[in-house]
């Protein structure tokens, strides 16, 4: 089993989806100290394939959204521990200006809340707080960080207040925009898809694997064993010691207890997503043996 961790920001501000890069450092010290693998993304795609055997505990490090605090405060971090990660792109937020050399000792720079980040991002005024490609390729080019879909437009195919099928052409136009600004950028598109908030429905899922996206990465709670299914499930990791991340892994290594608490949480999940889109069919949120949110 290979649990995957769920990042945000990696920020000295406190506060909803942000862990402190001084907390950041001691998550990755422990991993180093238990002898637990960072992979890659190909590694664990090859693993999750059966194509790949991991010999030694792993994990995988996501960062949803390429927030610009991943640039100015991670990657520095990831780089003393030569820790592998994944930063999942809104395709359609970074700029094309020079990479942001030096920008943590700037004394005119400041980072943003995810709050503060999230009103931003998009806007004119998204470059304060994204990523831009130049530092996204820079990031890549240290040979520890993957780049992979975020979608293109944050989930707005759920904001259109429209019918179901034009909810769905939205959404594949959405991945049409994705591929192609990751095949312009990176020279292709990786076949890794991270759900924004972590929303989908099963004929997103589709579409998203017809699209050649066959992994999946949600929010649901839970570890991924090989040659699973295309979703991919992850533990949201907090604010919290290095010692405490230790004790979520314990648990989630474990397969019958990963099993039940993902079972619990993908109910839950499915209920609030049924309140929140009710014109949905039920049928959207059911899997063939499980509830799929």
């Amino acid at each position: 089993m290979v649990p995957v961790l769920m990042y945000h920001h990696i920020s000295p501000l406190t506060g909803p989806h942000t862990v402190t890069p001084e907390l950041f450092r001691d998550h990755l010290q422990m991993l180093s100290d238990k002898g637990i693998r960072t992979l890659s993304l190909d590694e664990f795609a090859e693993w999750r394939r059966g194509e790949r055997s991991i010999h030694q505990p792993a994990v995988l490090l996501t960062f949803d959204d390429a927030w610009l605090d991943n640039w100015v405060y991670a990657l520095p971090v990831l780089e003393e521990f030569s820790a592998q990660g994944v930063f999942f792109v809104v395709t359609s937020w970074p700029g094309d200006s020079v990479a942001r050399v030096g920008l943590g000792t700037d004394p005119d720079w400041s980072p943003f809340s995810h709050t503060e980040s999230m009103k931003l991002a998009g806007t004119t005024s998204g470059d304060r707080v994204s990523m831009r490609w130049s530092e996204l390729l820079a990031a890549r080019d240290t040979g520890l960080i993957s780049l992979a879909s975020h979608s293109h437009g944050h989930g707005d195919w759920w904001k259109r207040g429209i019918g179901v099928k034009e909810m769905l052409d939205y959404f594949e136009m959405d991945l049409r925009h994705t591929k192609d600004t990751l095949e312009t950028q990176l020279g292709a598109c990786p076949p890794h898809l991270c759900w924004p908030k972590g929303h989908f429905c099963s004929s997103m899922m589709k579409m998203a694997k017809d699209n050649g996206f066959v992994h999946q990465y949600s929010t649901l709670r839970g570890s991924n064993q090989k040659k699973a299914t295309t979703q991919i499930r992850r533990i949201n990791v907090e604010n919290r010691p290095g010692d405490w991340l230790w004790r979520r892994l314990a648990i989630y290594s474990n397969q019958l207890t990963a099993a039940a608490l993902g079972v619990v949480h993908q109910n839950l999940h499915y209920k609030r997503m049924k309140n929140r889109y009710p014109s949905l069919p039920r049928k959207e949120f059911v899997g063939p043996r499980l509830r799929l949110i």
